[in-house]
């Protein structure tokens, strides 16, 4: 089993806080167009995942995980084609899934929760699969 160094926790954080951003980017740009529930659970999601963005970039702790490059490399991965997806998206309900997935990933993370973490990246893959 590896651990993940202190460095590798700050690229995880980096990752999240780029699909964060992209997620508020999306609302921004498309404020016009969204429902008032629709800006307000986007608007949340948001808030919630740079809360644990933020709550990583302080967290000092050690994850370990089977395979941490692989997942790392995976979750870079991610990150790209999240961002990309927030850019091309149409669809408000793909965006919430979207982000609400990747929250999933932010609260596995911080929960140092290696299976959680396996399963969130797996299911993030299968969707831009």
């Amino acid at each position: 089993m590896a651990h993940l160094k202190s460095e590798q926790v700050k690229d995880l954080a980096d990752n999240l806080l780029r699909m964060t951003n992209g997620l508020g980017n999306y609302r921004y740009e498309n404020s016009e167009r969204l429902s008032e529930d629709e800006n307000q659970r986007i608007k949340e999601l948001h808030e919630k995942q740079l809360s644990h963005t933020t709550e990583l970039y302080t967290k000092s702790a050690v994850l370990v995980m089977d395979d941490v490059e692989t997942s790392l490399k995976q979750i870079d991965t991610i990150t790209l084609e999240t961002q990309e997806l927030y850019k091309n998206l149409t669809t408000v309900q793909t965006v919430l899934d979207r982000a609400t997935s990747v929250l999933t990933l932010a609260i596995a993370i911080i929960g140092l929760d290696p299976k959680g973490i396996t399963a969130s990246i797996k299911g993030l893959l299968a969707k831009t699969a």
